[in-house]
């Protein structure tokens, strides 16, 4: 007689392994583990998957917006623009604040401002001398004949 086997999920090997990284990182990226991650989802509902620019990754529900972050970490383009970041946090479910924005961007610093500044009359040091000779000069020129 055949003993009966006990078909409820259980969790072992590689599976296991898989399930640990999850709970410890909060995502996984698919790579050649898609059918075990799609098994692991089958049990664990609060195991999400999205895909953005042909790239999926496994993430548990509470954890989007760090999948999200490490998504576009990952984007193989160095340019990233805001409309792109506010496509994938659709994606992901998630809404993503101005500052968090700045913060991923690399934006966060302080803005400087520009002052104005009261600008003082500058006052050159003549000396007497010079300062006579001047006078002298622009007293015949004003009185000249040519005005």
């Amino acid at each position: 007689m055949m003993s009966k086997q006990i078909m409820k999920p259980y969790i072992h090997g590689k599976n296991l392994e898989i399930l640990k990284q999850l709970i410890q990182d909060g995502y996984v990226y698919t790579g050649k583990n898609r059918n075990k991650l799609r098994f692991l989802q089958r049990i664990f509902p609060v195991i999400r998957r999205s895909q953005f620019k042909n790239r999926s990754i496994y993430y548990l529900e509470d954890k989007n917006k760090l999948a999200l972050k490490e998504m576009m970490k990952q984007n193989s383009s160095r340019i990233i623009n805001y409309h792109e970041l506010s496509r994938a946090s659709r994606v992901f479910n998630t809404d993503i604040s101005k500052h968090e924005k700045k913060q991923f961007f690399g934006k966060n610093k302080p803005r400087s401002r520009r002052r104005n500044h009261k600008s003082e009359p500058v006052q050159v040091s003549v000396s007497k001398e010079k300062q006579t000779l001047l006078d002298d000069f622009f007293g015949r020129f004003l009185h000249s004949e040519v005005l």
